[in-house]
């Protein structure tokens, strides 16, 4: 009944404010040049009174769509430069401004260009993919950060893991797979999502392909349905958005070495393919090889990424990219220790007796791994305020590996085990329609999106057992018995080799309105309707009968307060997720169909742009309640009365005080626990869900010197902080509370960048929260240099 009048309430709302704020508009484009008539990129153009506007590229062109009808004042300007105004008025569906001309040449555009990327470049706050619609990060009611390209090529990134070490909302580590889990607001999320298409992958990943990587806080259900597979989950969402092909030319080839063996060469070249300017293509290409700080450990791997970009239309554009990764590794499975030895006195990895530089593994099992993503988007211009958005995703990753397992049997034994995957294929398929309705009105702006999508799953694993035993280690005299992939084979081929095939399907249409009245108060609503279809598990050719459906309803709701003109606003929202139950025996001979685990969050918050965006800022107290958990009675009958909770606060801030002087900056506590849980588990209520640290912060200072004879020479420096992550809710051993500090020294001339990166500069010993060593102190030193 609720849905329904809020259901209700979303179509009255969008109805009426078409209604007011449909009326004419026009199109304005143009190009700008320099006084030596050349390209002029980069430079704003603002319509100051409607407060809209856009960026010229590198062919000094830009378009400003949507523009009602009236008369107003263009300006043309960039940091550092001499700024140009028009008179315009807007009288016709499409006007072609006749050029302008700046009164600096090429050679004095590029050096403010050059400043003008100094300042806040570590500041991306509008995104496609987190509203769906075009809407201003500080008139969108809910959290989301993102981190740049920038800081990640600042940071000398050679790893997909590391390019999350500035996150806020909650801790990181490499999955079991070597990709990369995030636990959001107490929940974990993996990194499936690939401009804003899911692309299940359960392989390494190279970060050399992404553009930035955004993090969406709060259930994820609207869009993206019911979680399945880490994918959205009731912390959030990642999003990697990878490099599209453009309208320009570039060759930037980056050659980076470092201690333990690390040696990487990366290229990203982009051209023009046709004389009429609408074709365009993009490789990216990376090679990695280093060994571990242990005694045992290799990664060797490749990346390629092409991406293709055809305007074919002034309506009609469609990008096409694909992105193979292959990998040779070693991967460790989450580490383990015998109940046991835990005391007051044994609570972490600290305490146990193993050795920190000792793998317990051997090179000669390093799996092999390899992932192929296709992807293809097209966008058309339906009308002056429709488009239509085509998203297609096709995902398959292949494994042939085993993980090691080590678990701390007794004082001086460690066991050691490996998890056979002979081989593990997965596919996904995701296809999204959505339309847009843009509609900007002096009063009242309406942005409306509405669509469908379909994801197609497939895991087929074949292995022999579970946990396969191998030679213990005692740590008194550590002697590490070799072992081949073709003696570990013939160990294990009396085994059983079991051949497991699963399958499902989801199937969601959903709409969401965004509301503006007086570009200062923002109302948002989204509903969905959710469909998940669960195929029967085929087990070494034989079906089983655990094949079910599930239908489900999710919302969003929000409201945004921005009454100082851009500067700072107010937001609240709620919105929920879920996550599908197989229907079960009910401990009485009774089979019941459960509806899904639901999670409702609520969450108040303020945006900060002070300073001409010289300070971005998102503060934000949520709360996450999972209200249906499947429980057991004293009894032995279950019901949907369990209870998690997850509430906490989060800042996170990015600022550019001075120019070339920047800062990104992140804190969040938070506090996720067990409230109602099944009988006989009552000692865990109130303790902290499983690989959750409490409090986590970060932050990256740096600064570059814009002008003089030490122009080009910068400094970085960072810290990050991961408080105690418990290995079980049974809170009493995991992961001690660390900190590491890690610093750049750089410096850039014309067309090269030469870089010194030193992590874990103090050479700390700390464990991630799956108890696996990290590195200590390590450096690297890196080249970058653009061709043109």
């Amino acid at each position: 009944m609720k849905i329904s009048k809020i259901l209700q309430t979303i179509i009255a709302l969008f109805f009426v404010t078409t209604t007011f704020a449909q009326q004419k508009t026009g199109n304005i484009s143009g190009k700008v040049l320099t006084l030596d008539k050349s390209p002029a990129p980069y430079i704003n153009v603002i319509i100051k009174s409607i407060n809209t506007g856009t960026v010229t590229n590198n062919e000094g062109l830009y378009s400003i769509k949507n523009i009602p009808y009236g008369d107003y004042t263009i300006e043309f300007s960039l940091i550092g430069m001499e700024s140009k105004t028009i008179e315009v008025k807007v009288n016709d569906s499409e006007i072609e401004l006749e050029n302008i001309q700046l009164n600096e040449n090429q050679e004095q555009l590029s050096e403010v260009t050059i400043i003008s990327q100094r300042l806040n470049q570590f500041a991306h706050k509008e995104s496609e993919y987190v509203a769906k619609v075009p809407l201003k990060n500080i008139n969108n009611p809910q959290s989301y950060s993102v981190v740049t390209n920038a800081l990640l090529k600042e940071q000398v990134n050679t790893d997909l893991a590391s390019a999350f070490k500035s996150i806020t909302g909650g801790g990181y580590v490499q999955s079991n797979d070597g990709n990369v889990s995030v636990y959001l607001r107490g929940f974990r999320s993996d990194v499936h999502l690939r401009n804003g298409g899911i692309a299940w992958v359960k392989a390494p990943i190279d970060p050399q392909n992404i553009e930035r990587i955004e993090l969406v806080k709060g259930p994820a259900s609207l869009f993206y349905g019911a979680n399945v597979n880490n994918i959205a989950n009731f912390g959030g969402i990642v999003n990697k958005v990878t490099k599209q092909a453009y309208n320009g030319k570039k060759l930037d080839l980056g050659y980076i070495a470092g201690n333990y063996d690390l040696n990487r060469a990366t290229v990203d070249y982009n051209t023009v393919l046709s004389q009429e300017k609408n074709v365009f293509f993009r490789f990216n290409g990376a090679y990695n090889n280093e060994a571990s700080f242990q005694d045992q450990g290799i990664i060797k791997e490749f990346m390629l990424a092409p991406s293709l970009t055809v305007e074919l239309s002034d309506k009609l554009t469609i990008k096409a990219n694909l992105e193979y990764n292959q990998s040779k590794r070693n991967l460790n499975f989450a580490r383990g220790v015998s109940g046991a030895l835990i005391s007051d006195d044994v609570n972490s990895w600290d305490d146990l007796n193993w050795d920190y530089n000792t793998n317990y593994g051997t090179n000669e099992m390093a799996g092999y791994f390899s992932s192929l993503v296709s992807q293809i988007n097209m966008e058309y211009k339906l009308s002056n305020t429709w488009t239509s958005k085509t998203n297609f995703t096709k995902a398959s990753s292949f494994t042939d590996a085993n993980y090691l397992r080590v678990v701390m049997g007794d004082v001086t034994t460690v066991n050691r085990y490996y998890l056979q995957l002979d081989p593990r294929e997965t596919q996904s398929t995701h296809i999204q329609q959505d339309f847009l309705n843009v509609i900007e009105g002096a009063k009242v702006s309406n942005k409306l999106v509405a669509g469908v999508s379909y994801l197609n799953n497939l895991d087929d694993t074949q292995r022999t057992g579970v946990w396969n035993a191998i030679d213990d280690v005692d740590t008194t005299n550590p002697v590490i018995t070799g072992l081949t992939n073709d003696q570990f084979e013939a160990n294990i081929a009396g085994g059983t080799k079991n051949k497991t095939i699963t399958k499902f399907q989801t199937l969601g249409f959903y709409a969401f309105d965004a509301i503006t009245i007086n570009e200062q108060l923002t109302l948002t609503g989204g509903l969905r309707f959710d469909r998940f279809m669960s195929k029967n598990t085929i087990s070494n050719g034989t079906e089983g009968t655990n094949g079910y459906n599930q239908n489900a309803l999710s919302t969003k709701l929000g409201i945004a307060y921005n009454p100082f003109e851009d500067k700072a606003s107010l937001f609240v929202n709620y919105m929920d997720g879920l996550n599908n139950n197989a229907p079960s025996d009910n401990g009485n001979g009774e089979i019941i169909t459960w509806d899904a685990e639901r999670a409702k969050q609520f969450e108040i918050g303020t945006k900060l742009d002070f300073f001409d965006g010289k300070l971005l800022s998102t503060i934000s107290y949520y709360n996450i309640n999972i209200d249906n958990d499947i429980i057991v009675d004293e009894n032995g009958i279950s019901s949907q009365t369990g209870e998690t909770l997850s509430k906490g606060f989060e800042i996170d801030l990015i600022a550019n005080p001075l120019p070339g002087l920047n800062l990104v900056a992140g804190y969040t506590k938070n506090n996720a626990t067990l409230e109602k849980v099944s009988s006989g588990s009552e000692a865990v209520l109130g303790n902290s869900l499983s690989y959750t640290p409490e409090t986590v912060w970060n932050f990256w200072l740096s600064y570059q010197v814009l002008k003089g004879e030490a122009k080009g020479l910068g400094l970085g420096c960072g810290a990050n902080h991961m408080g105690e992550i418990y290995n079980s809710t049974a809170n009493n051993f995991g992961s001690a509370a660390y900190t590491t500090v890690d610093a750049t020294v750089f410096y850039k001339k014309n067309n090269y960048k030469v870089s010194f990166k030193a992590d874990n500069i103090f050479d700390q010993e700390y464990y991630n929260g799956y108890g696996i060593p990290q590195k200590p102190f390590n450096f690297r030193v890196g080249l970058a240099y653009s061709l043109f």
